[in-house]
């Protein structure tokens, strides 16, 4: 992802917008002190969403549904619990009965399993369901989760002294940049079988990985019907 500089991008150290604010030399100051504190500010973000699988049981007749806890992304502790509670807010305002979290965190441990290794193994995954009395299991994952730190740096500008312009050095400001791809699959338990899947990556231009995979999650849960009318909680 492209860098942002902050201070004085490429296009505004062109000669021609050097010129024009020469010609308003009055006004310079503020008007570099706007163009800097919009673009501190700014954040661009991009969501790709990949086609939903449709729900291919009524879900409303599998309740209770139990949401295993998120694994971390690899070198990222805090991913996955942070995405945690917006996962289960999401559900429970879509009418879902959800299964206490502690009994779904004790019973993969009694069983020493996790929530990636059932993905695979179709008869733990039913097991667990079986042992927590859930119609559905919802399992999230972090196939992809990159961050790059906000930086400050530099770059060669041309700069009109009063009399020419010079070649002279100006601060340039990266703010970072986050990638998240968060999958969210959603498990009957009689037969293992998946019946509904969202999956999608955000892209933004902050160090903000966190707060951008809970956009994800929003966005990922909105093709999820409710089983219930949406709560106003």
């Amino acid at each position: 992802m492209r860098s942002i500089n902050v201070i004085l991008p490429d296009f505004f150290l062109s000669s021609k917008f050097l010129r024009e604010l020469l010609r308003l030399q009055k006004y310079s100051v503020p008007i570099l002190a706007a163009i800097f504190l919009s673009l501190l500010g700014a954040c661009l973000y991009r969501v790709n969403l990949e086609p939903p699988v449709s729900p291919k049981v009524d879900l409303a007749e599998y309740q209770p549904l139990a949401l295993l806890p998120i694994q971390d992304a690899s070198g990222h502790p805090g991913s996955g619990s942070n995405l945690y509670p917006i996962i289960r807010d999401s559900l429970e305002k879509k009418g879902y009965t959800l299964v206490e979290e502690i009994k779904v965190v004790s019973a993969l441990e009694d069983m020493k399993l996790t929530s990636l290794h059932l993905l695979s193994d179709r008869d733990s995954l039913k097991k667990v369901a079986e042992r927590l009395k859930a119609g559905l299991l919802m399992i999230a994952t972090l196939p992809e989760y990159k961050v790059q730190k906000s930086r400050m740096g530099s770059q060669s500008a041309q700069v009109w002294d009063g009399d020419s312009f010079i070649d002279q050095v100006l601060p340039t400001y990266f703010g970072g940049s986050s990638q998240v791809r968060l999958i969210l699959r959603m498990f009957e338990s009689e037969k293992g079988e998946l019946v509904w899947m969202s999956g999608g990556t955000i892209h933004a231009s902050r160090d903000s990985a966190d707060a951008y995979g809970r956009k994800l999650a929003e966005r990922l849960l909105m093709s999820l019907p409710p089983v219930s009318p949406p709560s106003t909680k």
